[in-house]
């Protein structure tokens, strides 16, 4: 009988899944992947996947993620894949605390841990946990799994992770550098170093994740030591939405002047304050939208306004990237990935412009989208060239062979994965 392994990933108002096909070498291949969009918005929500190539799409009342899971399920009876032939179940959940350094099988202490997590994550874990208890009651036979977001930066030292406050926030109330896009940074920098024929645990670079949300972790020997999110994800670089670093002190400045000038109480005006600096900042503050293509579209045509937002996104990147470089004993790779990292060769270049003392030597290849290549070189360090590579990358698969592993065959996450074989 097949066998299959589901991937979730629980948003506030989405239901991302990919169900793959264990196949007899251990290996997993993607049968079914999709999305369920507008959770909760019955008159706009939509069911989205992919099978054998052609793409499908649903448009049914979905008013919960109860509902999401059971018409997800539906569909996979649909394209004759039966419930009892699901082996394992993998959740994505984004925050993990310091409590989960790795992928574990969900049990009720676990549930209750990531309950616990909600007030440092509260975009996040709650529907993450929502859909790890409504898929546990729709498929209690099958084990699940909890693949933690903050999971590969739980080797960072000290010197990363602590912030200078006092130290009753830090032990009282968990207040220090957790770092997020985790699962990302761990399939990207494996990868890199098959692509380099490097063993991981001997591969050092910096990997960048660029989508709506934006990250960049600094990889020592495979293990992650520093990464630019931190007590949640408003902090880094500068983002579609999200302000990334900023003067903590405006936070208190800029409320102050609504309870002036708005009328506002101090409470609502602080709520106002966080809920722009989160929704209605970065590249959508910087330039009236938060869509790269459409920024960079406007930028290339002479408009001015878009060519500063892209300026200041860049340099931020840059800036990031230079302090990791230089902080590392050796760089065998930076590192592009995700939405805007994969596809905007245009800003890639842009990213590396600012780093002039590395004078990076970009390549053809920058133009391509959504493949494994180099596309810049730097003579400029040691004894060996510091390559920038693009690496697409895949959450799902890492979800999935952890459930594998962990939940479906009961063993411990492999030291190397099958796709880095």
């Amino acid at each position: 009988m097949e066998q299959y392994v589901l991937s979730l990933n629980s948003g506030s108002s989405s239901l991302k899944f990919n169900l793959f096909q264990r196949m007899e070498d251990k290996s997993l291949t993607s049968q079914l992947s999709g999305i369920v969009e507008e959770v909760g918005n019955v008159d706009r929500s939509l069911l989205k996947y992919d099978v054998n190539n052609v793409r499908h799409k649903v448009q049914v009342p979905v008013p919960s993620h109860k509902e999401a899971l059971v018409l997800l399920f539906q569909e996979l009876e649909k394209n004759n894949i039966q419930m009892d032939a699901i082996c394992g179940v993998g959740h994505r959940v984004v925050h993990g605390g310091s409590k989960y350094s790795a992928s574990v099988l969900v049990n009720e202490q676990v549930i209750q841990a990531i309950h616990e997590l909600i007030p440092l994550a509260p975009l996040h874990n709650a529907p993450n946990l929502t859909g790890i208890e409504e898929a546990v009651k729709l498929l209690p036979e099958a084990p699940h799994v909890a693949v933690f977001d903050t999971a590969f930066h739980s080797t960072m030292p000290e010197s990363a992770f602590r912030y200078a406050i006092p130290n009753a926030w830090y032990q009282e109330y968990g207040v220090r550098k957790y770092g997020f896009h985790g699962i990302s940074h761990l399939f990207v920098a494996k990868r890199a170093a098959r692509f380099l024929n490097l063993p991981f645990d001997q591969f050092s670079g910096i990997t960048v994740h660029l989508g709506n949300g934006c990250s960049i972790t600094k990889i020592e020997n495979g293990k992650s030591v520093d990464t630019s999110m931190g007590f949640t994800p408003l902090e880094g670089l500068v983002m579609g939405t999200r302000t990334g670093d900023i003067d903590p002190a405006l936070i208190s400045h800029v409320a102050n002047r609504l309870v002036e000038d708005k009328g506002l109480a101090l409470d609502e005006a602080y709520e106002t304050v966080m809920h722009a600096l989160n929704k209605e900042s970065g590249l959508k503050a910087l330039s009236g939208v938060s869509m790269m293509q459409d920024i960079r579209q406007r930028a290339v045509d002479g408009d001015l306004v878009a060519d500063a937002a892209l300026s200041i996104y860049s340099y931020r990147v840059a800036k990031y990237i230079g302090a990791y470089w230089a902080t590392l004993p050796e760089a065998h790779a930076i590192v592009f990935t995700a939405g805007v990292g994969e596809n905007e060769g245009y800003i890639r270049a842009r990213i590396l412009s600012f780093l002039k003392n590395l004078s990076f030597e970009i390549k053809d290849e920058n133009q391509l989208r959504k493949q494994e290549m180099v596309i810049a070189i730097s003579n400029k360090v040691g004894d060996r060239p510091l390559k920038v590579l693009v690496i697409p990358t895949d959450e799902e698969i890492v979800i999935g062979y952890d459930t594998l592993f962990i939940g479906c065959m009961n063993q411990d996450i492999p030291e190397l994965y099958p796709f880095e074989v």
